[in-house]
């Protein structure tokens, strides 16, 4: 990799000996594969490890940071940081240290060698965000120990060897919030996501919006659009780069996914753009055009998704649109958190809102989150009832 092959520090581990963190190169694919492979068995879903071809790509080009930790010719760590140098925006995910170097801190000081790099040293992005694990507190802790700040948590997204709950945690510079864009205006429901964030960051006061649509009257039935679906994935792609942003599709934000399927009606005037992946049934909307109302386009897509057998589907709008948040949550999408700075708009930056929808029964007993995490797993779970519960008693 060009821009951080001097990338490169010595650990000394006592009774071991010593470790040697430094950039991927092409010769560990396989060496890293098997590590993925000892801690996850055969059903990790991220394609940047599964998929050779892309993995060399992810080790030989400047958008993408992968260490690894080597010891006696075993790679025994591995991390990749997703770089997007015109959103100034990045992505840590894929941290593993095998089993019998865990209590070294090696996770920590992988990340916090490329965290200070992009942040300060280089200065290529504003903010890097993670998702983390809830099998354990740890990958939790690591993040917050690293100053990264709990913004949400995305309940069944990924499905590995179960359905598996996801934190949403993210590290702020002071560019970031220097650029922020101010006077967020949010529908009610987003509030004690705000709050959760208020505790952690000093932000200004929001302006809330009681934003009502057609279809935020329960009884009112949404129609279903009857949607065709393409999923060539060269042609999703290339389709997708011509389509303008308007309307609520203006106001959305996706960062690091790539569209690989299509939903368009017959008669040519919706056309919504997704990523999906039919390993760990998860999807998210990117964009599109429609002439319907977009809780209609948004229960229908879901509908269809739920059909494909997906689990989850996620639409990321921004916090100065209640029209659009409303419309999300009149199609049973719920606030899972909220992104400051999340979305590069010129010289500024937005925050954003995070909407989920699950087709699959919650369940939470093997999760394990620490402090904030559990205030904002409550919020969830306090509207998922109200939509999917208590509006049966609605009068």
């Amino acid at each position: 990799m060009a821009t951080n092959k001097k990338m490169e520090k010595t650990v000394t581990v006592p009774g071991k000996g010593e470790i040697t963190i430094r950039p991927a190169r092409i010769q560990d694919m396989r060496r890293i594969q098997v590590l993925y492979a000892e801690i996850y068995g055969a059903s990790y879903s991220v394609t940047l490890i599964t998929d050779k071809e892309k993995m060399r790509y992810a080790i030989e080009h400047d958008d993408y940071y992968w260490l690894v930790a080597e010891f006696q010719n075993r790679i025994i760590g591995s991390l990749v940081y997703a770089i997007d140098l015109k959103d100034r925006i990045s992505k840590a995910f894929g941290a593993v240290v095998s089993q019998e170097f865990r209590k070294h801190d090696l996770a920590y000081t992988m990340m916090k060698l490329v965290l200070d790099d992009i942040t300060h040293t280089r200065d290529l992005v504003d903010l890097v965000y993670a998702t983390t694990r809830t099998a354990s507190s740890a990958p939790q802790r690591l993040t917050e120990s690293l100053g990264f700040i709990k913004l949400g948590i995305f309940p069944n997204t990924h499905k590995v060897s179960e359905n598996e709950t996801h934190c949403l945690t993210a590290y702020m510079t002071e560019k970031a919030l220097k650029k922020r864009r101010k006077n967020p205006r949010f529908i009610p429901e987003i509030r004690p996501f705000y709050e959760i964030v208020l505790k952690q960051l000093k932000l200004d006061k929001p302006s809330i919006e009681d934003y009502k649509s057609p279809y935020s009257d329960h009884k009112q039935k949404i129609p279903t659009l009857a949607f065709e679906m393409i999923t060539a994935p060269g042609f999703v792609k290339n389709r997708y780069k011509s389509v303008k942003r308007e309307g609520f599709f203006a106001a959305t934000f996706m960062p690091f996914h790539e569209p690989n399927l299509i939903f368009v009606t017959l008669d040519g005037k919706t056309e919504i753009y997704l990523h999906y992946n039919t390993k760990d049934k998860y999807s998210v909307v990117m964009g599109g055009f429609t002439d319907q109302h977009m809780t209609v386009v948004l229960d229908s897509l879901s509908q269809k998704l739920n059909e494909l057998n997906m689990s989850y589907v996620e639409v990321i709008v921004d916090a100065y649109s209640p029209e659009y948040q409303r419309m999300a949550v009149d199609a049973r999408f719920i606030p899972t958190g909220y992104f400051p700075c999340s979305k590069r708009v010129g010289n500024r930056r937005y925050d954003c809102i995070v909407f989920s929808r699950t087709f699959e029964i919650l369940d939470f007993r093997n999760v394990k989150i620490i402090s904030l995490y559990r205030n904002i797993l409550k919020e969830y779970l306090k509207l998922w009832r109200e939509n999917y519960v208590e509006v049966v008693f609605k009068p």
